[in-house]
């Protein structure tokens, strides 16, 4: 991935020193990096679709849950939710509903 960071010369001649011209282009870069990667959705971060009144339409949220290794049925757990806040997570074996995990 290439990401290209433009800094004007008015930007550099009205920048005070070269930490803060630093520091320009690094959260240039950044912001650049995360617009070409995208939203980031997990469990701890969705997308809203917002109207033009300011109300919130619709939640986003991801859709690559884990799938219990018995059965295959999705649990509610997104792949980012870490083990140890998960119920039916055996380690070894991987992810169960609760059915399967309350057999």
């Amino acid at each position: 991935m290439s990401i290209q960071v433009i800094v004007t010369e008015k930007e550099i001649l009205d920048t005070p020193n070269y930490l803060e011209l630093g520091r320009l282009v690094n959260n240039r870069y950044w912001q650049a990096r995360r617009d070409s990667e995208g939203p980031r959705f997990d469990d701890e971060h969705f997308g809203m679709t917002i109207d033009e009144n300011g109300m919130v339409t619709s939640i986003i949220r991801p859709d690559d849950h884990e799938e219990c290794v018995l059965c295959g049925k999705k649990t509610p757990y997104v792949k980012s939710t870490h083990v140890d806040y998960r119920q039916g997570y055996v380690e070894g074996a991987g992810q169960l509903c609760s059915d399967c995990y309350n057999k």
